[in-house]
């Protein structure tokens, strides 16, 4: 009785007898997927709402705990700290836009419309670099209203933003290893420390976004890092609070110069 032959992997030529090539890990069906199974692929490979995220996501709510596991090389259980940031920062940037300030968000502060998303141009005397910033706006939003143009800066900067965090996120990296310099960690696992700080930031992010009270954020994410430093890192209890209050501080500042870049930028573009 003759055995069957086993198919080739039509992308390495090795042998492939189950569903998956063990050489390249491509699947083996013969036949494009079918809409469900592409949705599924979609979900699984670059959303990440398999059962693995719920187990990522309950580790990750416990301040380090989940670093702790990626440190421990138990990896394959939880989503990849990418592909969870990334994740995570999706979530946040699509329920972001959903309320996003508009001129229905507006107020009237002494005599004049505020937007509560965008404040006004405020220059101090003999600051000709703001004045010229100002005098930009108005020549290209000068055909608007005041409410177009603060809706159509703020929707540029949801869109823009994503990836301004992205660069900056390398940073936060640096900040905790330079805060932590006399600890046995590379600067690739504060990196993965970063990765999932931010996740929880975002996902929190997009919980409170609906309120539009930017506190219901920031304390949260203040307390979550301070406790997640302290249990990753170690440490004694006050010098890990003032390392965390540090980090906290220095990256909201860089956060608020690069909200302030892309001002300009979209100002100029």
């Amino acid at each position: 009785m003759s055995v069957a032959a086993v198919p080739a992997c039509r992308n390495c030529g090795a042998s492939a007898g189950g569903k998956y090539c063990p050489e390249c890990g491509q699947d083996t069906a013969p036949h494009p997927p079918t809409a469900r199974e592409f949705l599924h692929e979609f979900a699984a490979h670059y959303v990440a709402v398999e059962g693995s995220l719920w187990i990522t996501l309950r580790k990750l709510v416990v301040p380090g705990a989940l670093t702790l596991e990626y440190f421990a090389g138990r990896k394959r259980r939880y989503v990849h700290p990418l592909r969870l940031y990334l994740t995570a920062s999706v979530v946040f940037f699509l329920v972001a836009k959903v309320f996003l300030p508009s001129s229905d968000a507006q107020t009237a502060v002494e005599g004049k419309t505020v937007s509560r998303g965008v404040g006004v141009f405020q220059c101090d005397a003999g600051d000709t670099f703001c004045e010229h910033v100002r005098d930009r706006f108005r020549e290209r939003f000068g055909a608007k209203s005041r409410t177009q143009a603060v809706d159509y800066v703020m929707e540029r900067l949801v869109s823009l933003f994503p990836y301004a965090m992205f660069v900056l996120l390398p940073v936060f990296a640096m900040l905790t290893r330079a805060v932590y310099w006399n600890r046995p960690y590379n600067y690739g696992e504060h990196l993965v420390f970063a990765l999932h700080v931010h996740a929880f930031a975002f996902f929190v992010g997009a919980l409170v976004a609906p309120f539009r009270m930017p506190i219901l954020w920031t304390v949260p994410a203040a307390v979550y890092l301070s406790a997640a430093m302290g249990k990753v890192f170690g440490g004694r209890r006050w010098p890990s609070i003032l390392r965390a209050v540090f980090v906290f501080v220095t990256y909201f500042m860089l956060l608020t110069a690069a909200i302030v870049a892309l001002i300009v930028a979209i100002a100029f573009l």
